[in-house]
């Protein structure tokens, strides 16, 4: 593997040396911009922020990937045409729409495109820009290598766009779902010059040429990207319809090690964010002025996947003896009291979860609960059976020690009177390979894209035209559940949208039996207290376009 000496790789290098470095020639791969020489960036040092993630970027398709790692470099670069409110997940606030009307039958939904706005590679935006990404996104005209989030777009019939106005047509009166699909990252509008030079490539291809041409109408633009060294640099867009940024250099650094992570907290020079605050730091930081803590019960869930095709866990009663067998007690003590247990695959601070839902046979008693999912595993002719629970290497929000995790659940398991093992992978070869269905068993987990109940059940449980979607662990497609889910899709009441998700969920835990929820976390970012005006929202999404540094 190539070596790069790059201050982004360095640890705990001040700001000022971090701009000589980069005015010595210090870079990689990305192509030149304004404001570089010989590709290489002029950076002011005193407006570099370095964030800390124990993710790495890998994608910047927006329209072909579903890795944390790359959503968090995407949306500085990537927009979209409505916002999710940083003050209140539930409101939805302009973006690269000024303006939206829902049409009086719900069908259609009428978006006042920005004027006045370019993307980075000169090309002016307007409604038929914007409906060529959406139109990608949902695979109508294009190919994609996995369109994760093509399923979510079911009920699109189509766009229509007419100089600066584009309306959403609808195939039934989904609209509140509809809106929230359009936040999430994977709506993001890339430039319509980058999209038409796809045409006709191979899907693999078409990804891999959008992620080395990752152009926007973003705040921030690609100026060095390299995934197998690990390098994402971006620059200010002077040109941003939203006024340049103040930041004028972002470097993303991936340190997977949650000790080596901590040290960033008290050590690091400049100005730093940190996303994955090591959970035994959280008292620490917050005690430090010269850093800011900011923590809240996250719209997440940490889960144990079960397929319900797969050989080894095929049968009704050894699924429900898994579910019988996790102790979430143990599970919590890896997370230094920043989770709690849950029992539905909706977010626990969400309306719609269930706080009185148990599967069948619950007792509070683990002692009782094993004696009746051995019972159950021996019902299956599985006793001795070999079942391995794969994981992600790389530490998760709701995820922050995957193999000692892994590890526990293993244990659980072989109380049960199955020979468990655990077999951790690399992320990005994990999350794609749940829609193969070759995994039996796998820690996994989600964080909502947009705050909406059907950002859960869509892709973790539903799916379209009879097959899973991609995330879909169970791999299985329930008719019945998918015609309860279209139904939830249409309530606009608060109080009936609440009890039909709460009775799909026990639907189901006690039909398809395809996952175990564990836990739900709390989640904390810190960053230099001399940046201010840094916005995250409660999906813990974040921007640095109207930021400031002291």
């Amino acid at each position: 593997m190539r070596r790069w000496f790059c201050a982004a790789h360095m640890p705990f290098v001040p700001a000022a040396v971090v701009a000589a470095l980069f005015a010595a020639g210090c870079g990689g791969e990305g192509g030149e911009s304004a404001g570089t020489t010989g590709g290489i960036a002029r950076v002011d040092g005193t407006a570099l922020v370095t964030v800390i993630t124990a993710d790495d970027a890998k994608v910047l398709d927006p329209h072909d990937t579903q890795d944390g790692g790359n959503v968090k470099v995407i949306n500085q670069i990537f927009e979209t045409l409505v916002r999710v409110d940083p003050a209140d997940v539930n409101v939805l606030r302009p973006a690269l729409a000024t303006s939206w009307e829902v049409a009086g039958d719900g069908l259609s939904i009428t978006f006042a495109i920005r004027t006045g706005v370019t993307f980075h590679d000169g090309a002016p935006l307007d409604a038929s820009a914007a409906k060529l990404s959406l139109d990608r996104l949902r695979e109508d005209g294009f190919d994609l290598a996995q369109a994760p989030y093509a399923p979510e777009f079911a009920d699109v019939a189509g766009f229509d766009a007419d100089g600066m106005t584009l309306t959403m047509r609808l195939s039934s009166p989904v609209a509140r779902v509809a809106l929230r699909n359009l936040s999430m990252f994977c709506a993001s509008i890339v430039s319509q010059q980058v999209l038409e030079a796809t045409r006709g490539m191979a899907a693999d291809a078409a990804t891999a040429y959008v992620t080395k041409h990752p152009v926007g109408t973003g705040a921030f633009r690609i100026d060095a990207f390299d995934p197998a060294a690990k390098i994402t640099r971006l620059v200010a867009n002077d040109h941003y319809w939203g006024g340049a940024p103040r930041v004028r250099t972002i470097i993303f650094k991936p340190v997977a090690d949650e000790s080596t992570r901590g040290e960033y907290l008290t050590k690091a020079g400049g100005h730093v964010l940190i996303d994955d605050v090591p959970r035994q730091h959280w008292e620490t930081v917050d005690a430090n002025p010269a850093m800011t803590l900011h923590q809240w019960w996250a719209l997440n869930l940490c889960y144990l996947g079960v397929n319900a095709k797969h050989e080894a866990t095929r049968e009704p009663a050894l699924r429900h003896a898994i579910q019988l067998a996790v102790d979430r007690a143990g599970i919590l003590a890896h997370y230094e009291g920043t989770a709690r247990p849950t029992f539905s695959i909706v977010a626990q601070p969400m309306a719609e979860y269930d706080p009185d839902l148990r599967v069948d046979d619950w007792e509070d008693d683990l002692t009782a609960r094993q004696a009746t999912a051995r019972k159950l595993v021996e019902e299956a002719g599985a006793t001795g059976r070999t079942v391995t629970v794969y994981f992600p290497h790389q530490p998760r929000p709701y995820l922050p020690r995957p193999q000692d995790i892994a590890d526990t659940v293993r244990q659980q398991l072989r109380a049960i009177g199955l020979d468990a093992r655990i077999q951790g992978e690399d992320k990005n070869v994990l999350f794609p390979g749940v829609a193969t269905g070759k995994y039996e068993l796998i820690l996994i987990g989600w964080m909502t894209d947009n705050g909406d109940p059907d950002n859960f059940y869509g892709p973790l449980a539903d799916g379209a035209d009879g097959e899973a979607a991609a995330g879909n662990t169970s791999r299985t497609f329930s008719p019945q559940v998918h015609a309860r889910l279209l139904a939830a899709r249409q309530i606009e009441d608060a109080a009936a949208r609440v009890a039909a998700y709460r009775e799909i969920e026990a639907l189901l835990q006690t039909t398809v039996r395809g996952y175990v929820p564990l836990v739900n976390t709390k989640q904390a970012v810190a960053y230099s207290s001399s940046i201010e005006g840094f916005v995250i929202d409660g999906i813990g999404h974040y921007r640095f376009d109207e930021a400031t540094l002291k």
